[in-house]
């Protein structure tokens, strides 16, 4: 068995998507919106369409992010979207949800960065910070601030991790170094 997931722009009618379950990833209530659909298909057959909901803020501007991705496994798919980040479990397909404050950029699997496949720990990059994300336990830690306008991961070395924060946009790129089991800066 293999799972896949890609984002759909739009619900797309026909009989490839007839029967298929639409479940909400919304922590919000009434106060969310709709955002993106995430479908969900195994050996290339759709089997479930994940809709995911943001927020909006107290002056009703909608928490949304050009950045939205996703990591998924056999068992679980992790989720960043809005200022959040969402982990859906595929046996009962129930979700938690951690909201972290800023908006999302980037979700690494570790200790395998560049991997496309979910690890039990992530790493997400936000605006500002850097989160270790255990996936079923929740955040581990968050970074004190490591940019302004967007947070990359380069690499993990020796329990080091090493990116890059944007402090004067555009391309005012500085590097940093935090401590992969605390997250304080090196």
């Amino acid at each position: 068995m293999t799972l896949q997931a890609a984002y759909l722009e739009k619900p797309t009618p026909g009989d490839e998507m007839e029967g298929v379950s639409i479940i909400d990833i919304n922590p919000f209530g009434p106060n969310g919106e709709k955002d993106r659909l995430l479908l969900i298909s195994k050996d290339a057959e759709p089997i479930l369409i994940l809709q995911l909901y943001v927020r909006a803020d107290e002056d009703g501007w909608l928490i949304s992010s050009a950045f939205s991705d996703f990591l998924l496994n056999e068992s679980h798919v992790a989720i960043i979207c809005g200022d959040h980040f969402h982990v859906f479990d595929m046996a009962t397909h129930s979700f938690k949800s951690h909201p972290l404050g800023d908006y999302v950029a980037h979700i690494y699997s570790i200790p395998e960065i560049h991997s496309d496949r979910l690890h039990d720990r992530v790493m997400v990059t936000t605006y500002c910070h850097v989160f270790l994300i255990d996936i079923l336990a929740g955040i581990l830690w968050k970074s004190s601030q490591c940019a302004i306008d967007g947070v990359i991961i380069t690499s993990i070395e020796n329990d080091t991790v090493l990116g890059l924060g944007e402090w004067d946009p555009p391309g005012g790129w500085e590097p940093f170094k935090l401590d992969l089991k605390t997250g304080i800066p090196i």
